[in-house]
């Protein structure tokens, strides 16, 4: 789970602030790029990629107190309280990649334009306290374990903007985007809860469903399973064969719309504070409908057990209570397992992206500006907020920094990024959080980290004295 389901960057908010970043469009709409335009190289442009989560391996897996080597959070010398410390109430690891294949910005129709073609992929996992808390303090009481999933979604989108200078202080921007749906895949655990506080029974519930909607995907064949201690009318279970799964065919298989709206507000310019200039953004508003997806889920019955019954002892009468044990595997078995529930459409959203920013440059230095940064991004259960405060410095018109701190729901972080940007040549590179430290197996101990970097050929002398 760690390794696997951690992959998160739409874009470098450690650049909101540099009026030299060819890709401020893609924070906020409203923002003017401070050359005539600029064209992308091919695949090259824009890649950003990083891992957010607020677990990671160091939550997992601990010195071990007692020798050498690691221990897990179960093991009995890392105390309940140590162990369960490190996990929360919703505990998330997640991923979105972008990559502009192609993008274009000019000065045209009254206004600033762009125009994106790009990929991007979304990964998300949840897991609730309750399954580590049921993992490490297995008592009898009520656990409750709903909202355990993950998701996955990957898609293409042509982006066309535009950002209109409304008068000297107010400036607007909006974007279209046409999407294209490549693939989709969600899992999630509703209603699933144990109740082990009643000494004469325990009950567990579950009900789950995953879908798929990949162009061409099938289930396969439904494999039919035999209870080891066959009672009359319970003979055997049917549940999907995972490993039957396959695809045949390729394509799209979903389309969409998308908008981003944007406003500055420059208000020195209406001159009322010298330096302040405040900016607001909503990204990724919209959807993407699928066609032929595919769901699977189980029959939503509860599992009660009472306890070994009738047990035979020798060669006396009864059942044997291995032959018992190995039903109750079964029958638990039976409560997850998924059968095909045909197909049909679907309807995403993106996840919105909301941005509220603030930065003032100093009157006597404008090259050097102070930067408060807000991002929400809005996506059910993985939802998350962070507040970066950044310095950026333009000591040159070819060269700009930023440093920045960012505290919030998956933690406090430190980014960077240095944009070099003379009149033929722009490369940037970045990070929002900084990778920090490695296990002795060089994997990360925390899941917060990314990496971002850009080349493009700007065109038109920089504004920027």
């Amino acid at each position: 789970m760690v390794v696997s389901g951690s992959t998160l960057a739409q874009n470098l908010n450690s650049a909101y602030f540099l009026d030299g970043y060819a890709y401020g469009h893609e924070m906020n709409p409203a923002k003017e790029y401070d050359r005539k335009g600029y064209i992308s190289f091919p695949v090259l442009g824009n890649i950003n990629m990083a891992f957010r989560g607020n677990v990671g391996v160091k939550d997992f897996f601990y010195k071990n107190p007692n020798g050498s080597g690691l221990v897990s959070y179960l093991h009995p010398s890392i105390t309940s309280k140590e162990a369960m410390g490190a996990f929360h109430d919703k505990n998330k690891l997640l991923m979105d990649a972008r990559i502009d294949i192609l993008s274009v910005g000019f000065h045209a129709f009254k206004g600033y334009n762009t125009i994106t073609l790009g990929s991007r992929a979304n990964i998300g996992l949840n897991v609730p306290y309750e399954l580590f808390n049921l993992t490490k303090n297995l008592t009898n009481r009520n656990y409750d374990i709903s909202e355990f999933g993950a998701t996955a979604i990957a898609w293409g989108e042509l982006a066309l903007g535009h950002s209109h200078q409304v008068n000297d202080a107010w400036r607007v921007g909006g974007k279209v985007k046409f999407l294209l749906g490549g693939a989709y895949a969600k899992m999630k655990m509703d209603n699933l809860s144990l109740d082990l506080s009643n000494d004469n029974q325990w009950i567990a519930n579950a009900n789950a469903t995953m879908e798929v909607g990949v162009k061409g995907f099938t289930w396969g064949d439904t494999e039919t399973k035999e209870y080891k201690n066959q009672y009359p009318g319970h003979m055997t279970y049917q549940q999907l064969d995972l490993d039957n799964a396959d695809v045949d065919g390729s394509g799209l298989n979903g389309f969409g719309m998308g908008f981003d709206l944007g406003v500055e507000w420059d208000m020195e310019k209406q001159e009322l504070v010298d330096g302040l200039k405040l900016s607001a953004s909503l990204l990724d508003l919209g959807f993407i409908s699928w066609s032929d997806v595919a769901i699977a889920q189980n029959k939503g019955d509860a599992f009660v057990f009472n306890g070994f019954h009738n047990i035979q002892v020798s060669d006396g009468p009864g059942e044997p209570l291995d032959e018992q044990a190995d039903d109750l595997g079964d029958r638990l078995s039976d409560l997850y397992s998924l059968q095909d529930g045909g197909s049909g459409s679907k309807t995403t959203g993106l996840g919105a992206t909301l941005n509220l920013a603030a930065e003032y440059a100093l009157p006597s230095y404008r090259h050097l500006k102070f930067g408060l940064l807000s991002t929400t991004r809005l996506q059910g259960v993985y939802s998350w907020n962070e507040e970066r405060l950044a310095v950026t410095l333009s000591p040159a018109k070819m060269f700009e920094m930023s440093c920045n701190v960012g505290v919030g729901t998956l933690g406090a972080n430190l980014g960077w990024v240095i944009n070099f940007h003379p009149r033929s040549f722009s490369l940037f590179i970045g990070s929002d959080h900084c990778i920090g430290k490695f296990s002795k197996q060089m994997v990360p101990l925390r899941s917060n980290y990314d990496f971002c970097m850009g080349i493009n050929i700007p065109f038109g002398k920089s504004r920027i004295e």
